[in-house]
């Protein structure tokens, strides 16, 4: 007997002293479990200051299975909730068999859910099953300004777009809360973990016209069903601020249901897309070469049928705008001559002329942008010998992003001085240089012929002059080459020219049957720039 008596005391002795501190783990462990809540997120506004991203309280349904010990209730439970249209019914026979102390149901429940759901947890009070508020991310005009706006996921951090590069900003991702239970495992600070829902004072402006913005997606909308294209772009700048007023695209995204579209849709297509520019890159080429003084503004060309460069000979395209014999700068822009721009690149010495657009293309691109949300791409031939330098002028073998393009024809349309391009309304750039002003009016001047009578004459506007340059870009094979018939329609523009304020760019991808950018892109460009006229941006 005071033998036992030991054992028992020894035992009551480790409890009590060594063992002591597991078991108070043990116990906080049962009564805590961390699970991660919404924090309030900033709102995105348009420049008048119009909501496009905001936040609203949102139920989120809960369950502790472990508590509901009547397999009858159970069974009830779960048929009525999968009565419920939405409610994920191959989930909730695996939630509802866990032994889980604590197991989320459906996050961020629709209005019209919760409702229903209230209703059913009035028939189980004090069943282990319940509702807790967290935040819910609205985007009122839905796939308005999309995929730029970007989308949240359930745990409120920014997946994609301006919520995802400005997520810091915005606000934290949810952070990991304790849940805590009582001694029957029922949860005691549902209120305190709903106090961390409450509005917020974060406010993100963009330069975006919500107006501009859904009336050229709709426009845009129409020419890519029009021409059974792929994909389309417009982008619509304010030389003179930088600030980007419209940036579409089409196909877009529906934020609330972004899992529904394929990847490539989160893209935003005018800075993630790398591409062959075709014509409208020949302005920006002649600029590097005036400005460089290996070609001046009086000099000409003599195009012939073809222009023969090594092994290869180049055409000009097939549109019914060919030029012949001596052709000045301005011809060659006007009706677009491949061989006029070949060339003149071809004036320049190899080595100097690659490290040239290396130079102005490459090193000169952090001047293009506020900030690296917009930064694009840029890509120069691998193989840099004669035929490379001659259709590097016609934008073949050279790719760039669509936005960039579009910063180098602000600065053409500023006098050769480019405002950094902007997103966020409070972003304050320090204009470049990027042309000598002399030059880039020139180039200026060449552009109003392309549109008062040459390829870009569907750009015209009455009573407005207005400056631009299509662009017809032949895309190319992963196995070398081109793809036949498949091509990029595109136009840049600016206006008024003798003073001009916007920039407008467009571009249609794989356009099927006409595919010329003076037919496909340059209609389009009308219709924006005197929409933006109408609306006094």
């Amino acid at each position: 007997m005071i033998f036992l008596f030991f054992v028992v005391m020894a035992k009551q002795l480790y409890f009590v002293t060594i063992d002591r501190q597991k078991l108070i783990s043990y116990a906080q462990a049962q009564r805590n479990e961390v699970v991660k809540v919404s924090n309030p997120r900033g709102e995105i506004l348009d420049k008048d200051g119009v909501i496009l991203a905001f936040s609203i309280p949102s139920y989120s349904l809960y369950i502790q299975p472990a508590l509901i010990k009547n397999n009858e209730i159970r069974k009830e439970l779960y048929e009525d909730l999968s009565k419920i249209k939405g409610m994920p019914i191959e989930n909730l026979k695996k939630i509802f068999d866990k032994k889980a102390p604590f197991t989320w149901v459906y996050r961020k429940m629709p209005i019209d859910m919760e409702k229903s759901v209230r209703e059913i947890l009035t028939k189980f009070p004090n069943q282990g099953i319940g509702l807790i508020k967290e935040e819910k991310r609205v985007y009122p005009y839905k796939d308005l300004a999309e995929p730029l706006l970007g989308f949240v996921g359930t745990d409120n951090q920014g997946l994609e777009g301006i919520e995802k590069f400005y997520n810091s900003y915005l606000g934290s991702i949810s952070k990991k809360e304790n849940i805590e239970f009582d001694a029957s495992g029922r949860i005691v600070n549902i209120d305190k973990l709903e106090s961390l829902v409450q509005s917020s004072s974060i406010k993100l402006k963009l330069t975006i016209d919500s107006k501009l913005q859904g009336l050229s997606e709709r426009l845009l909308d129409e020419c890519v069903k029009k021409y059974n294209a792929t994909r389309g772009t417009v982008i619509v700048v304010n030389v003179k601020t930088g600030a980007i007023l419209t940036l579409a695209q089409t196909p877009r995204v529906d934020p609330d249901k972004f899992y529904d579209f394929p990847e490539e849709d989160y893209r935003i297509f005018s800075r993630d897309f790398l591409y062959e520019p075709g014509s409208i890159m020949k302005p920006i080429v002649f600029s590097i070469l005036l400005d460089n003084k290996i070609i001046s503004k009086d000099t000409t060309v003599n195009i012939g049928k073809y222009l023969q460069v090594a092994d290869a000979r180049i055409f000009d395209a097939e549109d019914g705008m060919g030029l012949s014999g001596p052709s000045s700068i301005r011809d060659i822009l006007r009706y677009s001559s491949n061989i006029g721009a070949g060339t003149l690149a071809l004036k320049a010495p190899r080595k100097e002329y690659f490290d040239l657009l290396n130079k102005y293309l490459c090193d000169d691109e952090k001047y293009l942008f506020s900030e690296n949300f917009l930064k694009g791409y840029v890509h120069l031939p691998d193989y840099k010998g004669p035929v490379e330098q001659a259709t590097s002028a016609f934008g073949q073998g050279i790719s760039l992003s669509f936005l960039n393009i579009i910063a180098y024809y602000s600065a053409i349309a500023n006098g050769g001085e480019i405002v950094p391009l902007k997103i966020i309304d409070d972003d304050v750039g320090t204009p470049v240089r990027l042309f000598s002003k002399s030059n880039a009016d020139f180039i200026r001047s060449c552009l109003v012929s392309v549109v008062d009578n040459g390829t870009g004459e569907n750009a015209k506007i009455n009573g407005v002059e207005v400056a631009g340059k299509t662009g017809t870009a032949q895309k190319p094979s992963k196995l070398g080459g081109y793809i036949p018939g498949e091509y990029v329609a595109s136009f840049v523009g600016f206006f008024p020219a003798n003073d001009p304020e916007y920039v407008i760019g467009v571009l249609v991808d794989n356009p099927i049957g006409i595919h010329w950018g003076g037919s496909v892109a340059a209609p389009l460009f009308r219709e924006i720039a005197i929409a933006v006229m109408s609306m006094g941006k």
